[in-house]
């Protein structure tokens, strides 16, 4: 006979395992579900994305686009920017002798010696790119040099010259600063600071090898990949400590390798019985000397005005030897200890000595408290150990650079004063 209590529970066993297995089949479908959810999840966030990249993608091409304009739009109007000083950068004779042909082709081969010159630091600039030339130039006294020199006969003058150079293209220029002492350097200074800003710009070419004031413009710039310097004359000391930082060049068809030096006769003075050959009374070797020959504008009215002025001191005659060669006054320093160590404090030479400095308050040397007696006897003596680059005929009373090697025996080939300026004859004879 069946036993029900029997059945009854094995039923109950049965029915046990049944909801165990729909509760796994409910789950696992819980899981699958979830899990969907996810996927779809995850499905939209990936459509979502796309369609941000494409977005993307399209913005990408706008930009692209303007970029590509503003490239173009650039490159149309990117300039190199060339920047000659005519106190020692002077064009060669053939150039100044053939009048208004002369000054064009001077112009014509200045502007490809740049272009050359572009083509090996700056492979990638435009090949449309434009050549701002500025030479600024004390028409007057840069004549009288040419004069004095021999270039040009005594009644001709540089206008021809000047009229070609300028007419060989609308963006060459030759430009009358004026007849005072930093005119020029004024003018390029400007220019200098300008270019150095303009994103058109695309690289300065500087061409004033031979006057240190430059080296406090382009001091603060050293290591620019946009500035070359173009050695005419010798770089002057400081500039030739700035040359090793900045991409150098020379224009050796455009420009002479050397200064402008007077070849006229003049009998010197009354107080020598013979004829000698020297300089004219007032000579101008070049540009820069004759520039200085003229009154220096007042503090007032200079483009850079000074910082804190001091009372100019009146400086004596210019003393020369028979040759007409300057001779400057002894200077008895203190101690080379006392030198040395006023060396190291950069003081500014033309603010100690003459009274004012035409750099003002970019000037990079020190100004400050007026100094004692002694210690401008010392700075006198550190300021005449560069050399003067009018060489031995400047007329500057107020020069106080060097116009002798001060060294009785000289190493000869690593100073850094012309070999004119040794073995200079320091009788004098009269004062001018």
């Amino acid at each position: 006979m069946v036993d029900i209590d029997d059945l009854k529970q094995k039923y109950e066993e049965i029915c046990s395992v049944e909801k165990s297995k729909d509760d796994i089949i409910q789950c696992l479908f819980s899981c699958v579900q979830s899990l969907h959810d996810e996927l779809q999840k995850e499905k939209d966030g990936v459509d979502n994305d796309k369609r941000h990249i494409a977005l993307l993608n399209n913005e990408n091409r706008r930009i692209e686009t303007e970029l590509n304009c503003m490239r173009r739009e650039q490159a149309r109007l990117s300039y190199v920017s060339v920047l000659v000083d005519g106190d020692g950068m002077n064009f060669r004779e053939q150039y100044v002798q053939g009048g208004q042909i002369g000054g064009h082709e001077a112009a014509r081969r200045l502007i490809q010696a740049v272009e050359a010159h572009l083509h090996d630091v700056d492979p990638e600039a435009p090949s449309n790119i434009r050549y701002r030339v500025y030479v600024y130039a004390n028409v007057e006294g840069l004549t009288n040099a040419y004069r004095d020199a021999g270039i040009l006969p005594a009644n001709d003058s540089l206008t021809p010259f000047i009229h070609g150079f300028n007419k060989a293209d609308e963006l060459c220029n030759i430009v009358d600063a004026g007849n005072g002492k930093e005119c020029s350097d004024v003018k390029l200074r400007a220019h200098f600071e300008q270019n150095i800003i303009d994103i058109h710009c695309r690289r300065i070419v500087f061409c004033a090898s031979a006057d240190n004031g430059y080296a406090r413009i382009l001091g603060p710039h050293r290591g620019s990949k946009h500035i070359s310097l173009v050695k005419g004359p010798p770089f002057a000391h400081e500039m030739k400590e700035l040359a090793a930082d900045f991409e150098t060049t020379s224009f050796d068809e455009v420009f002479l390798s050397n200064k402008l030096k007077p070849t006229r006769r003049v009998s010197f003075s009354s107080q020598v019985q013979h004829t000698l050959i020297t300089p004219p009374q007032t000579p101008t070797p070049n540009y820069a000397s004759a520039a200085k020959l003229t009154p220096t504008p007042s503090p007032s009215t200079n483009s850079t005005k000074p910082l804190a002025p001091r009372p100019r001191r009146v400086n004596p005659p210019v003393c020369v030897n028979a040759r007409g060669q300057r001779i400057d006054r002894p200077v008895q320093y203190s101690s080379k200890g006392n030198v040395d160590s006023l060396k190291r404090k950069k003081m500014c030479n033309k603010y100690h000595l003459l009274g004012s400095c035409p750099f003002g308050d970019k000037c990079t040397h020190k100004h400050g408290p007026a100094l004692k007696p002694q210690e401008l006897t010392d700075l006198e003596y550190l300021a005449r150990l560069s050399p003067c680059y009018d060489d031995l005929y400047c007329r500057d009373v107020d020069c106080i650079a060097g116009h002798r090697c001060p060294r009785d025996i000289c190493s000869g080939p690593n100073c850094k004063f012309p070999d004119s300026m040794h073995l200079v004859d320091t009788t004098i004879v009269t004062n001018v």
